[in-house]
């Protein structure tokens, strides 16, 4: 995994905008527009103030009543505006927002689906997932805040300055002097609050996973059998308090940091009003644009409270979204994308281990898989068989060697190539909470309206009577807690194998999806299995022997290497192995 970079607030903000810009730029473009045209109207109230006042002042004078009076109107007229532009403006930023953390949800959703399937066995990269989808979350305040500052504040401090500048320049370093502290603070908070984040993403995942053990459909029976629920609740309460430490010393030291700004603040405040005065008392402020400036920068230093109010924001969002932002530039597998024969599959001195760990699962695995065949592999468990499959198809990548489909090697294939027309059914399978339809459809999306395929694929699994009892048929809802109702473990295994073979495939492997039925059972399962993939490659991975005489030839692992191949009689024959898990197994066929 890529080292991480912490980007600068505008280079964040670019990327954000270049998002924004890519999916909706007609919209970007208007809220923008329309943040910059009220950051200008509110600045030029200032030298309105000013005209208005300077009139105010030659009163006695019945001709300028009437110039008063205009100058109020317009003055008027201009705030008025000026409000309802803040409101629309405020409106479509506010939306704006929520389409950014639509937009970039979706990318995250599709680059996690393009990261390697063995990053998921790397507790980093897990960390970097959760961070990224926390970003995503954090990511339409943060645009918020940094289009409604950066828009309205640039326009709006340019103005002033030129506008004081012509009064006199020392003024415009007084606006400066504003502005340096709460840029300076923001850095700091950064800095603090990304390393918060840091620390905070794998408790945050801890939290999730015990609340999950309290509180999911999935574990609620068993930790209320086992008395577990008050363990796992005080490993959620340690998690949240350790949260809670942390978080309150980067508190403690952003609030610290906020206390010194708003006293520097008030120093620059004393300063400016000082010189206005002094210029005031020499004449180089006129009364009326001593009033003007005064209001306005009274104004300014008050809505500076606003501001870094809304950098302490930014600084707390800012480590979460640049954490998304690096998730993005994870690397992904890539490859060519011509068309892949799966004719044949070779296995060339192929050792594999799990990241961070030195332990070979499997060691100098050689092994030819002819065009057609039926391979079943057998082995003790922890002999590397579900490791095996995971390479077969594509999956995982071998640490040395390689893994050879139709002559073309694994690690030179576009992913999405070596997965076209390969099946996969694992001891693990997912229970989709969706109707029998979905949860069989979902392996072959583009074909979920082929009917007749799909009746057929449910008549080849034995669930026919069991879809006629439903009272939706294949519309049935297969989650209780969504209002529908659940299946036996032997009939989700069958919805399983179902889904595998619904699938347009050359080559299907089944890894021990029905390790939770009966052997007797298994057996017939897998007969009907090795009927229905005939012409196909196929691969078996069993810890029973009596599903594996059904395939053409039975391969042996053991501690992650190939202890013998050969035919069910051939193994009984001369193979060790093979013979003692068979006398072991043998009660269960008699």
């Amino acid at each position: 995994m890529n080292q991480k970079t912490q980007a600068s607030t505008f280079q964040i903000f670019k990327q954000l905008l270049r998002i924004l810009w890519k999916n909706n730029k007609t919209y970007t473009s208007l809220s923008v527009a329309l943040c910059t045209v009220v950051g200008l109207a509110t600045a030029a109230g200032t030298p309105i103030k000013q005209y208005f006042f300077e009139a105010a002042g030659h009163l006695p004078d019945s001709h300028k009543l009437g110039v008063v009076i205009g100058i109020g109107i317009f003055w008027g007229a201009v705030t008025l505006i000026t409000l309802l532009l803040q409101g629309a403006s405020d409106l479509l930023i506010e939306d704006l927002g929520v389409r950014l953390s639509g937009f970039l949800g979706k990318l995250v959703n599709i680059k996690a689906a393009r990261l390697e399937p063995i990053c998921y066995e790397d507790s980093t990269v897990l960390n970097s997932v959760n961070q990224a989808y926390t970003g995503v979350e954090q990511s339409g305040e943060i645009i918020q805040l940094l289009i409604s500052l950066s828009a309205f504040n640039i326009p709006y401090f340019l103005f002033l300055s030129v506008y004081i500048y012509r009064i006199h320049p020392a003024l415009c370093l007084g606006l400066l002097l504003v502005l340096l502290p709460t840029l300076g603070g923001q850095y700091l908070r950064t800095r603090y609050y990304e390393k918060l984040e840091n620390y905070a993403a794998p408790l945050r995942r801890e939290m999730e996973y015990y609340q999950a053990c309290i509180a999911d459909r999935e574990y609620a029976k068993e930790t209320r059998l086992l008395g577990a629920v008050y363990f796992f609740r005080k490993l959620h309460e340690v998690s949240i308090l350790l949260f809670q430490k942390e978080s309150w010393k980067t508190e403690r030291k952003s609030s610290l940091v906020e206390l010194g700004l708003r006293l520097l603040s008030l120093m620059v405040y004393l300063v400016i009003l000082g010189l206005m005065y002094r210029y005031l008392q020499m004449g180089i402020l006129g009364t009326a644009a001593f009033a003007a400036i005064f209001t306005s920068i009274d104004q300014m230093f008050n809505y500076m409270d606003y501001v870094q109010y809304c950098i302490g924001d930014i600084s707390h969002y800012l480590p979460a979204v640049n954490n998304t932002l690096n998730f993005m530039k994870l690397p992904e597998r890539k490859g060519e994308t011509t068309e892949l024969a799966h004719c044949g599959i070779e296995f060339n001195g192929v050792s594999f281990a799990y990241p961070g760990s030195e332990n070979m699962i499997l060691k100098d695995v050689n092994l030819s898989i002819r065009e057609g065949e039926t391979i079943a592999v057998v082995g003790e468990n922890g002999a590397g068989k579900s490791t095996f499959a995971k390479l077969l198809l594509g999956l995982y990548l071998p640490k040395d060697g390689e893994v050879l489909i139709g002559g073309c090697s694994t690690r030179e294939i576009c992913p999405d190539v070596v997965f076209k027309k390969t099946s996969g059914v694992f001891q693990n399978f997912q229970r989709y909470k969706m109707s029998l339809r979905q949860n069989i459809g979902i392996s072959d999306f583009a074909s979920t309206q082929k009917e007749n395929k799909l009746r057929q694929v449910i008549k080849e699994v034995n669930l026919e009577e069991k879809c006629c009892e439903m009272a939706d048929g294949i519309d049935t809802m297969l989650a209780r807690e969504f209002g529908g109702t659940d299946l036996s473990g032997g009939q989700w295994q069958r919805i399983a194998i179902g889904r595998g073979l619904y699938r347009e495939h050359e080559l299907i492997v089944l890894d021990e999806p029905t390790a939770s039925i009966d052997p007797l059972e298994e057996t017939r399962v897998y007969r009907q299995f090795a009927e229905l993939s005939k012409d196909k490659t196929a691969v078996i991975i069993t810890h029973r022997i009596g599903s594996a005489r059904l395939a053409d030839r039975i391969v042996v692992m053991g501690k992650g290497s190939i202890a013998g191949i050969g035919t069910h009689e051939e193994l009984l024959k001369d193979n060790e192995t093979y013979r003692a898990m068979f006398d072991a197994q043998a009660q269960w066929y008699q």
